[in-house]
C-alpha cells in the first residue's frame, strides 16, 4: 500500500459475515477479558464492493483499539448508517477520548498521542495511517469525533458502484 503498488481486488463482499464477525472473533477474548459490552448495528445483508482482506485490517485495527482505549466496562458499538446518501460504517468506544487539539495527528504515520494515559499502552502509531491508507486506496474517506473523557468514534466510507438500474 505504502509504495502504491499494491492491487485492491474489490468484490462484493458480506461485510458482517466476511470481514467483521472474523475481527469480533479474534478479539472476543479480550472483549471479555475488559467486561465490555459489544453492539453490531449492522446488517447480516450488508454487501460492500471492497477488498475484504483490507477492511478486515481496517475493523481489527478500529475494534483493537476501541477495547485497547475503550473503559473497562465499556461499550463498544458497530453501526452502518445513510448520511447524505452515503453509507458510513463507524466502531465507538466508551472510554478517555479524544482531546479536540490532537484529532489531526491521528491519521499521520508514527503518530501517537502524547497523553500520560494513552502513552501508558503499547502502539507503533502506525495502525490508523493504515486504515487511511487503506479506505484512500479504495477512494473513501476516514475520520473520528470523540468527547474527551467520554467517547471516541471512528467512521469510514467507501464509494460503491450504483446499482445498474440507477446507470
Amino acid at each position: 500500500l505504502e509504495k502504491g503498488d499494491y492491487v485492491i481486488n474489490r468484490r462484493n463482499t458480506a461485510l458482517k459475515s466476511a470481514v467483521i464477525d472474523p475481527a469480533i472473533n479474534g478479539l472476543a477474548e479480550e472483549i471479555r477479558r475488559h467486561h465490555m459490552t459489544l453492539d453490531i448495528g449492522v446488517h447480516d445483508d450488508t454487501m460492500v464492493d471492497a477488498d475484504p482482506d483490507l477492511l478486515r485490517i481496517v475493523y481489527d485495527n478500529l475494534l483493537g483499539n476501541a477495547v485497547k482505549y475503550g473503559r473497562e466496562g465499556g461499550a463498544i458499538r458497530l453501526r452502518e448508517k445513510v448520511r447524505d446518501g452515503r453509507r458510513v460504517f463507524s466502531v465507538y468506544n466508551e472510554g478517555t477520548g479524544i482531546p479536540r487539539e490532537k484529532m489531526d495527528l491521528l491519521f499521520k504515520k508514527f503518530s501517537r498521542l502524547q497523553t500520560r494515559e494513552l502513552m501508558a499502552r503499547k502502539g507503533t502509531g502506525v495502525g490508523l495511517y493504515t486504515c487511511w491508507r487503506i479506505i484512500q486506496a479504495h477512494g473513501g474517506r476516514i475520520w473520528a469525533d470523540s468527547e474527551p473523557g467520554a467517547w471516541a468514534e471512528f467512521c469510514f466510507e467507501i464509494p460503491q458502484p450504483l446499482p445498474s438500474s440507477d446507470r
